[in-house]
């Protein structure tokens, strides 16, 4: 008897344990509709940011209710697509503009690619083609089809192993990173008594310099080449200056037209993707 009542007593606690359970379920359920009601509103007025943290929000307080975090989830898939499709417009229709002025500008540079060693080629000023300045000290930069930016420092005289330089102008300055003579962008030969060095800097590690230049082209610069033997000087010709100069506004160009390119790329295979997953389902 006392068994009897045992057991009846744990069947009644179970289920008012399943009903307390089904209940804060349904009140969870309830909940998570309400955020999944208001997501969709939000989406409706284009407000997707705000939608996105309520996304972000059904999945971490409702972690069991999959159906309900499904739903967040195409959701989600919704303001990719819609986002992306905006941003393809967009860049679709600037695009052709930016890719003019890139033309325009890059009438005064020569194309550079020595299809044996090269994949990438590489737009230079027309009077700061190598062979033409071989026997000389200034500073070369160019632009390659990637829109990266390259300062080559170019050094013929007595033997200094420069690794960095400086650039000055109405009591301003600008100056490149330090490298190592041992750093492959670091390269110097001899030829028939004479000795070259050259010191090539990518990116963003000598855009201080080439600014520098284009915002001071009307005044007289000195350059100072820092090595292990005393500093070298010398003033940068009229002809580098705006060589300098328009390659650097080429860059801001290049590099923009080579960003909206990839926006579109990126843009067009996040709703490739999305239209792919849809199919599946």
């Amino acid at each position: 008897m006392k068994m009897k009542r045992i057991i009846q007593g744990s069947v009644l606690l179970m289920a008012f344990v399943v009903l307390v359970s089904c209940d804060s379920r349904r009140k969870q359920e309830k909940l998570a509709d309400e955020r999944l009601k208001h997501i969709e509103m939000l989406i409706s007025q284009n407000s997707f940011n705000a939608a996105k943290i309520e996304i972000d929000s059904v999945h971490s307080l409702f972690p069991r209710l999959v159906n309900k975090r499904r739903i967040a989830a195409a959701f989600a898939d919704t303001i990719a697509r819609r986002e992306n499709s905006r941003n393809l417009v967009y860049c679709d229709s600037i695009l052709p503009l930016k890719q003019h002025e890139v033309d325009s500008i890059q009438k005064n540079f020569r194309f550079e690619k020595d299809s044996k060693y090269q994949d990438i080629g590489n737009y230079v000023y027309k009077t700061q083609q190598t062979e033409s300045n071989s026997n000389r000290t200034y500073i070369k930069t160019y632009v390659d089809e990637n829109a990266e930016f390259y300062l080559v420092s170019n050094y013929c005289g007595g033997k200094i192993e420069h690794t960095s330089l400086d650039a000055a102008a109405n009591d301003l300055s600008a100056h490149t990173d330090t490298l190592s003579t041992s750093n492959p962008a670091y390269h110097s030969f001899d030829d028939g008594g004479a000795h070259w060095e050259t010191l090539t800097f990518k990116s963003s590690t000598d855009k201080s310099i080439p600014a520098f230049i284009a915002q001071n082209s009307s005044a007289r610069i000195k350059i100072t080449l820092h090595g292990k033997k005393k500093p070298y000087v010398y003033y940068l010709a009229d002809a580098d200056k705006k060589a300098i100069t328009e390659t650097y506004h080429f860059w801001i160009v290049k590099k923009d037209a080579v960003q909206l390119q990839k926006e579109i790329k990126k843009a067009k295979a996040i709703i490739e993707r999305i239209r792919l997953e849809k199919l599946k389902k």
